[in-house]
């Protein structure tokens, strides 16, 4: 399931180390996420969406998906669902570290919840 991480020290590592940090976050939150919500955008698996990490529209690709799956995983607690993927999607492109705290802030309430 979903892992309660510290968005400040996701971000912070992910700064200091220049971004290794931020590749070792991205490949753990596509495998926790696909784990929950099993919802993948054209039925890419973890290890492809990884490698699309590594070319600009992977960031793309994981903002889709972290919402499907964050969606899945509010619908199976019974919480609503919300709409964040344009945001996500935007900031992927533009500032992701900012779209990796918000999709670990999301996280970190679902993993909260009962």
């Amino acid at each position: 399931m979903l892992k309660n991480r510290s968005v400040a020290t996701v971000v912070i590592l992910t700064i200091v180390t220049c971004g290794i940090y931020g590749l070792y976050w991205y490949w753990v939150a596509i495998n926790e996420l696909y784990n929950a919500g099993h919802k993948s955008i054209a039925d890419l698996s973890p290890v492809i969406q990884f490698i699309l990490m590594f070319v600009y529209v992977g960031g793309i690709f994981f903002a889709i998906n972290a919402e499907d799956n964050l969606n899945e995983v509010r619908t199976a607690k019974g919480l609503p669902v919300t709409d964040n993927k344009v945001l996500y999607i935007i900031l992927a492109i533009c500032i992701p570290i900012v779209m990796m705290a918000l999709v670990q802030n999301e996280m970190n309430k679902l993993a909260d919840q009962a």
